[in-house]
C-alpha cells in the first residue's frame, strides 16, 4: 500500500474513457496524491508521465508535444524534453556544445496504460505485472454513457459502496429502479475469482423493474475485482449490457468513480440522452451519501460495525487486500482467501 492514499500498488486503475484524450494535446490529472500529465501523440500513441520536470518542478502539462526523433514533451518553463515512449530526456535545448553536462540519465516517472474498448487504464507500481483488465466485450463495443464524480473520504469506503447490497433500496430511490416496491428476501450465491469475488449468471431480481425493460429472459452476472472495479453483466439471447464502474484515488481522502455503460441494443441508442440522465443520477446519489459520510469520519475516530451476511462483501473486500499485501503485491504470487458462500439479505 502507498502511505499517502493507503491504496493497493501492483493493480491496474481506470485513468479515463478513451475520448476524453485527443492527438497532440494533454490534460492534467492527480492519481494516486501524484501529478500526472496524460495525452495522445500526433500518431495516436497515449500515454502518461508524472506531471513534474526534474529540473525546476514545472507541470509537464502546460507544455506541448513535439517531435524530436521520437515524440516527447517539451517542459513550458525551460524547453526540457521527455520522452513520451520512457520518460527519458530527450534533450535540453539551452545546453553549449561546449558543456559536459549529459541529461541522457535524467527521466521522469512513465505510467503504464492499456486501451480496450474505449477506456484506458493506468498501472499503479513499479511494472505492469498484472495482465490487463478484460471486460468480456468485443472489440467493437464502446462506451454509451459515461459519469464521473468525485467522492471524499476514505478510498476503502468508496469501495464498498459498489459491494454493499443493503444501500440500494435507500440511496437509490427512482421509479424505474425499486421506488415503493416491498423488500424481499435474497439469496444470492458467491465464488472465488482470481482477484476478487462474483455472483455467477442468475435471472435479476423481481423487484427491479429495468430488467423487464430488456425482454426475454435476462440474465445478470455480478463481479468485483480489486482495487476497486465492479462488472455487472445482463446478457438475453440477443444482447448484452455492461455496467462498469470502476474507483480511482486522486487527491488524498478522495476518488475519482466512473461508471461506464456499454450495449448493443438499437433501442437504447435511441435513447441515449435518457440512459445518460438515468446514469447520472444514479451515481450523483452514491456520491452525496460517500460525502456526508465524510462529515463526520473526517472528524471523529468513527470503527464501523459489521452485521450479518449484508456486510460480508466488505469483510470480505478487506481480507482481499490483507492477502495482496502479505503475497507480495503481485498478480503472479496473490493467492485469493475466499472461499464459496450463499449468503442472504432483504432489499
Amino acid at each position: 500500500m502507498t502511505a499517502a492514499s493507503d491504496t493497493l500498488t501492483g493493480l491496474w486503475y481506470l485513468a479515463c474513457p478513451s475520448r476524453a484524450l485527443v492527438k497532440s494535446a494533454m490534460v492534467r490529472r492527480i492519481f494516486f496524491n501524484d501529478p500526472i500529465v496524460l495525452g495522445r501523440t500526433k500518431d495516436g500513441a497515449p500515454f502518461a508521465l508524472r506531471d513534474v520536470c526534474p529540473h525546476r518542478g514545472a507541470p509537464l502539462s502546460k507544455g506541448r508535444i513535439c517531435d524530436h526523433d521520437k515524440a516527447a514533451v517539451e517542459c513550458p518553463y525551460h524547453g526540457w524534453r521527455f520522452r513520451t515512449s520512457d520518460g527519458g530526456c530527450a534533450g535540453v535545448p539551452s545546453l553549449s556544445e561546449n558543456d559536459a553536462f549529459d541529461p541522457r540519465p535524467i527521466s521522469v516517472q512513465k505510467y503504464d496504460l492499456h486501451e480496450a474498448n474505449g477506456v484506458i487504464w493506468i498501472f499503479h507500481g513499479e511494472r505492469a505485472n498484472a495482465p490487463p483488465p478484460a471486460l468480456g466485450l468485443s472489440e467493437d463495443f464502446r462506451p454509451k454513457t459515461v459519469t464521473t464524480v468525485t467522492a471524499h473520504g476514505p478510498f476503502d469506503e468508496a469501495v464498498i459502496g459498489l459491494i454493499d447490497p443493503a444501500h440500494t433500496p435507500f440511496v437509490h430511490r427512482q421509479w424505474w429502479w425499486r421506488e415503493g416496491r416491498a423488500s424481499e428476501e435474497k439469496t444470492k450465491h458467491f465464488e472465488p475469482t482470481p482477484l476478487g469475488f462474483r455472483m455467477p449468471p442468475h435471472r435479476p431480481s423481481s423487484n427491479s423493474r429495468i430488467y423487464g425493460f430488456l425482454g426475454g429472459a435476462p440474465t445478470t452476472e455480478i463481479e468485483f475485482r480489486l482495487p476497486g472495479v465492479r462488472l455487472e453483466t445482463i446478457r438475453n439471447d440477443k444482447h448484452t449490457i455492461l455496467g462498469l464502474t470502476a474507483m480511482t484515488p486522486t487527491e488524498k481522502n478522495a476518488t475519482q468513480i466512473i461508471h461506464i455503460i456499454f450495449w448493443d441494443m438499437a433501442l437504447l441508442s435511441a435513447i441515449r440522452p435518457v440512459a445518460a440522465r438515468m446514469a447520472d443520477s444514479f451515481l450523483a446519489q452514491d456520491e452525496a451519501i460517500l460525502n456526508a459520510q465524510n462529515k463526520n469520519l473526517s472528524r471523529i475516530d468513527h470503527r464501523p460495525l459489521y452485521a450479518g451476511d449484508p456486510d460480508t462483501p466488505a469483510q470480505w473486500y478487506y481480507a482481499l487486500k490483507k492477502a495482496w499485501v502479505e503475497t507480495g503485491s503481485t498478480f503472479e504470487s496473490f493467492q485469493n482467501p475466499l472461499t464459496a458462500k450463499t449468503l442472504h439479505w432483504r432489499t
